[in-house]
């Protein structure tokens, strides 16, 4: 489903101090209004960074995603992986949207490991965060991925693309806590209610300590 050519990582916030890092794997690899929105607000405590890479010619366009239609490229992930390591310093988090959430759970185990191998003085990984994707768990024969940090999932309870037992699903892939967070809203809610998604941003960030 994706294209592991042209992969970037963009900062979105001025280059200061901040008490996370905050990286965001859009649904489509490119950058939208509402990850700017979120940048600018949680900026005081925050870095935001976005992930950008060119999807596949053959990726599926569809508006309700199974566990079965987001299956990224080892090389993909790779990439990214050293792409971010080289930046990070400090506690941070994974947010992936649509498949970018099963791009963001692939690199956050590459991170894992590369911390533990590395020791990045200040770098961990502190959570993923994901919405509106099914865990891949689900997929038939999927081998099962687990990472080591919390896992948090953003549910819209109108949202078509995600059914309640598919978010819960997400508890499979980690072996620490996990809470599943309730925004009102169906699909494209993110764009509909951008103030309750920065909201619920700050306070997972903010239950991270």
């Amino acid at each position: 489903m994706f294209d592991e050519r042209s992969v970037s990582v963009h900062r979105l916030t001025a280059m200061t101090r901040h008490r996370f890092q905050l990286v965001c794997f859009p649904p489509d690899g490119r950058l939208t209004v509402i990850h700017r929105t979120a940048a600018q607000a949680l900026a005081p405590s925050t870095e935001v960074l976005t992930v950008l890479h060119a999807p596949s010619r053959t990726a599926p366009s569809c508006t309700a995603p199974s566990a079965t239609d987001a299956e990224p490229s080892p090389a993909l992930c790779d990439q990214i992986a050293a792409e971010l390591a080289v930046r990070l310093d400090r506690p941070t988090v994974l947010f992936g949207q649509g498949p970018g959430a099963v791009v963001a759970l692939e690199v956050a185990r590459r991170l894992e490991l590369a911390f533990l191998i590395d020791g990045i003085r200040g770098a961990r990984l502190a959570a993923l965060l994901v919405s509106s994707q099914p865990a891949p768990c689900g997929r038939p024969r999927a081998e099962e991925t687990t990472i080591n940090c919390p896992i948090g999932v953003l549910h819209g309870d109108a949202d078509p693309r995600l059914r309640h037992d598919e978010a819960v699903d997400w508890a499979h892939h980690g072996k620490q806590r996990f809470d599943l967070h309730l925004l009102h809203g169906g699909k494209d809610y993110f764009a509909h209610r951008p103030a309750e998604l920065v909201n619920a941003l700050s306070d997972y960030l903010l239950m991270l300590g």
